[in-house]
């Protein structure tokens, strides 16, 4: 095997390595992005109250494992 060769499998690996991050950030952004619009059309009909909470913490939650 070649260094060439080598340097041409690190680069690919890399890329790919970049590319399935970039991906999972703009899931979990629009994901973000969701949950933003959810909590504010709940909160225009009914105010601030537990249930947004509860919204909140069970969606992030959900949002934060798909890193693990």
């Amino acid at each position: 095997m070649e260094v060439t060769d080598i340097y041409k499998e690190v680069a690919f690996l890399s890329l790919a390595g970049f590319a399935i991050t970039l991906i999972r950030h703009l899931l979990f952004k629009r994901e973000l992005m969701r949950l933003k619009r959810d909590m504010k059309q709940h909160t225009l009909t009914n105010g601030i109250d537990d249930a947004l909470w509860d919204m909140f913490v069970q969606r992030t939650r959900k949002m934060l494992s798909f890193w693990r």
